[in-house]
């Protein structure tokens, strides 16, 4: 008998924070989803965390004997994901149960190919964007009116795509720190003609608490508590177009940005 393939698969990241992927795990349950998977992908957490996740509801528990970074823990994840859609979450976010609403949208846009990613939160908000649906934009590839944020198209918060996105556009770098990976892979998204769209409503939140393991992943983390920020944001964006100019997808990499991991 034919195994019958799970609608969505919601991969999960997760290192050292088991309370925060039961929230996150809980939140889901709160969508009223009803056809799918969880899988997660764990990257090396101590013994006593590993044994808290064997307890929890996981249909894919993905474990690693190393800790190897984000990009080789979403990459091993997505390899097991079996729906025809995936939802990538780091255990340190929480779903909105209205994302059950936008999911039609979703899969009708990534079906047609009018996206191949859509985001379910920002940091930041786009001055521009182009309408899709009622609940759904697209992030043009280059707006001036977005100079600053352009190549903040792709990011590592919440977002619904296929496994068709990684054959065509790449998996991640792996051997990298975190930002350094995230940076890479959004500069090579940028690159390519690939559409990346997001919810009109945030229908993702970060966990009040939680602690990003990218915080002291740098020993010399720049500190612009005095530094004006309107040059800083357009020295980041300056400097961003540079790597975009510079960039070699086959020998992938960034230029003026150091990987930690190396």
């Amino acid at each position: 008998m034919d195994k019958i393939k799970k609608q969505v698969s919601f991969l999960i990241t997760h290192y050292n924070r088991p309370l925060d992927l039961l929230e996150c795990l809980e939140g889901i349950s709160k969508t009223g989803i009803i056809d799918y998977e969880i899988v997660v992908s764990d990257d090396g957490s101590e013994y006593e965390n590993v044994k808290l996740l064997q307890e929890y509801k996981i249909d894919k528990l993905i474990l690693s004997k190393t800790n190897q970074g984000l990009a080789a823990n979403i990459n091993k994840g997505i390899q097991v994901c079996e729906g025809e859609y995936i939802v990538y979450c780091q255990e340190d976010f929480v779903l909105n149960p209205k994302i059950s609403s936008v999911l039609a949208e979703c899969f009708d846009l990534l079906t047609n190919k009018e996206a191949d990613l859509i985001r379910f939160t920002s940091n930041f908000k786009f001055n521009k964007l182009i309408p899709l649906t009622t609940n759904i934009s697209l992030i043009p590839k280059f707006s001036f009116r977005n100079f600053l944020l352009n190549y903040y198209q792709y990011s590592d918060h919440p977002f619904i795509t296929t496994k068709d996105f990684y054959y065509k556009y790449g998996n991640y770098l792996e051997k990298t720190s975190g930002r350094y990976g995230e940076t890479e892979y959004a500069i090579r998204i940028l690159k390519s003609n690939a559409k990346i769209a997001i919810t009109n409503e945030t229908l993702a939140t970060l966990i009040v608490g939680s602690q990003s393991v990218l915080v002291n992943e740098s020993v010399d983390a720049i500190k612009i508590n005095n530094v004006n920020k309107t040059f800083v944001k357009i020295a980041r964006a300056c400097r961003l177009y540079l790597e975009l100019i510079l960039y070699n997808k086959s020998k992938r990499g960034l230029i003026s940005y150091r990987n930690f991991r190396k």
